[in-house]
C-alpha cells in the first residue's frame, strides 16, 4: 500500500515538475513530444511527428500508432488530433502537464514571381502599352489585400508565404535575381519596393524559359525545406521562343516537382495572340491558373486560389495504465510509422526532456539534490548550533567565577 502511494505522487508530481522548455521544445524531429501527464492509472501523451526536415506531419491516424508498458501492447487507448489547417490555421492548445499553451500554426506557401521585364512587353506604335506598369500592379495586387498601408495577403497568419522574385536575363553577366533581396523572403513590401524603385528593366528578348525552369527549382527547393506547398506566379507575353520538347520538359519539371504554375499574360494583343496560348497550357498542365491582364480583384483571388498552406498537427493519446508500483522500473514507448517507423522511449515515474528523447529520472533527481543540498546543510547548522552552545557555556561559566571573586 506504501508502494502504491508512492507510486501516485510521483506520478502526479509530473505535471508539476515538468519544465515549460519540455512543452516548448525547440526543433522538432521524428516525435517530439510536449507533454505527459500521469495520474495514476491514467497516463496522457501529447506528441508531434516531423519528419526529417522538422516538418510537422499532419494525418496520422490510430492504426499508425502502437504503444507498449514494458513490451506489452496497450490495445485499449484513444487517440486525437487537433489540426492546424486553411479554415483555421492558428491553434492555441492547451498541454495535459498545465505548462504553457502549444501555438500550432500551418505553414505558408514558397512563391516564386518569374516578372519578363522588358521593354519589349510594352510594344511600340499604335500596339504600345504600358504593359510593364500593369504587370508590376498585378504582381502588388497578387501579394496585399486592399488597405492603406495595404497589409500583406496571406492564407497562413502564423508563417507566412515566402517570395522569391526572378527577372529573366537579356544578358548573360546579368543576375537573375534582383540582389537587393533575399533569395526568399516573408518581408512583401521589400518585394514591391524592388519592383517600384530598382526593378532592372531588359532591352531585348529574355530568356524566359531558363528563368521559370530556375524559379521552379529554386522555389520547389525552398518549399521542401519549410515543409510548404510551392507556386510559381510567371507575368509574361510568353515572347521566348521554344521548341515543343523544350515546353514539354518544362511541364515534366513543374510536376515532377509539384509547383504549381500561375500565369499572367501582359504585353501586346499582338504577342498573346501567338504565344498567351503557351502559357495556359503550362498553367493548366500544372494545376494552375492562366488569365490575361487581370484586375486587382481577379490577381488576389489567383493568390488564394494557389496559395495552399501546409496543415500541421498534434496528437494526444490516453490510456489507463495496468502497472502496478512494485519497486521495479517500468517504462512507456510510443510508436508511430508514419511511414517511418519512429519510437520514443520513457520511463513511466520519470519527468523531464529536452529536444531529443533523453528523459530525467525524477525520484534519482530528488534523492540527488537531497543529498547534494539538505546534508551539508544539516551539517552546517548541527556545528554552528555547537559553536554557540559551547560560546554560551564558556560565557556561562566565566560568570560565575567573576562572582565567586567578588564575594570573597
Amino acid at each position: 500500500m506504501r508502494r502504491l502511494f508512492a507510486l501516485c505522487a510521483i506520478l502526479g508530481m509530473l505535471t508539476l515538475l515538468t519544465p515549460s522548455a519540455y512543452a516548448q521544445s525547440q526543433g522538432c524531429r521524428g516525435i517530439e513530444v510536449h507533454a505527459a501527464q500521469m495520474e495514476f492509472p491514467n497516463v496522457v501523451v501529447q506528441f508531434s511527428v516531423c519528419d526529417a526536415a522538422g516538418n510537422r506531419i499532419a494525418g496520422i491516424d490510430r492504426s499508425a500508432i502502437r504503444l507498449t508498458e514494458d513490451g506489452r501492447p496497450v490495445a485499449d487507448f484513444d487517440m486525437e488530433s487537433i489540426v492546424a489547417d486553411a479554415q483555421t490555421p492558428v491553434q492555441s492548445v492547451a498541454l495535459s502537464n498545465g505548462g504553457a499553451s502549444f501555438m500550432l500554426t500551418t505553414t505558408g506557401a514558397s512563391i516564386g514571381i518569374v516578372f519578363d521585364a522588358t521593354q519589349l512587353l510594352n510594344g511600340s506604335g499604335a500596339q504600345a502599352r504600358n504593359s510593364i506598369g500593369e504587370g508590376r500592379a498585378a504582381i502588388e495586387a497578387f501579394l496585399l489585400e486592399e488597405g492603406e498601408p495595404p497589409p500583406p495577403r496571406t492564407r497562413s497568419p502564423g508563417n507566412i508565404e515566402h517570395i522569391g522574385l526572378f527577372i529573366p536575363v537579356d544578358q548573360p553577366d546579368q543576375s537573375l535575381q534582383p540582389e537587393t533581396l533575399p533569395a526568399f523572403t516573408q518581408d512583401r513590401y521589400a518585394v514591391i519596393n524592388t519592383l517600384r524603385q530598382s526593378l532592372p528593366i531588359r532591352q531585348k528578348k529574355t530568356s524566359l524559359n531558363a528563368a521559370i525552369q530556375s524559379a521552379i527549382e529554386a522555389t520547389a527547393r525552398d518549399a521542401q525545406q519549410r515543409g510548404a506547398e510551392a507556386a510559381v506566379l510567371v507575368v509574361s507575353d510568353g515572347g521566348d521562343a521554344l521548341t515543343g520538347d523544350t515546353f514539354t520538359a518544362l511541364i515534366a519539371q513543374a510536376q515532377q516537382r509539384r509547383v504549381r504554375i500561375v500565369a499572367f499574360g501582359f504585353g501586346t494583343d499582338k504577342a498573346l495572340q501567338s504565344n498567351g496560348f503557351r502559357l495556359k497550357q503550362l498553367a493548366e498542365a500544372t494545376g494552375g491558373i492562366y488569365l490575361e491582364r487581370p484586375n486587382a480583384r481577379a490577381a488576389g483571388d489567383a493568390f488564394l486560389r494557389v496559395a495552399e498552406p501546409r496543415p500541421a498537427a498534434l496528437y494526444r493519446v490516453r490510456y489507463s495504465t495496468q502497472i502496478i508500483d512494485d519497486g521495479k522500473p517500468h517504462s512507456l514507448e510510443l510508436e508511430v510509422n508514419a511511414p517511418d517507423r519512429l519510437i520514443y522511449q520513457f520511463p513511466l515515474t520519470y519527468a523531464g526532456a529536452d529536444s531529443g528523447i533523453r528523459l530525467t529520472p525524477l525520484g534519482d533527481a530528488l534523492l540527488r539534490q537531497y543529498f547534494v543540498f539538505a546534508v551539508p546543510i544539516a551539517l552546517f547548522l548541527s556545528l554552528f548550533l555547537t559553536l554557540i552552545s559551547g560560546a554560551m557555556f564558556w560565557l556561562s561559566t566565566s560568570s560565575s567565577g567573576l562572582k565567586g571573586k567578588t564575594q570573597r
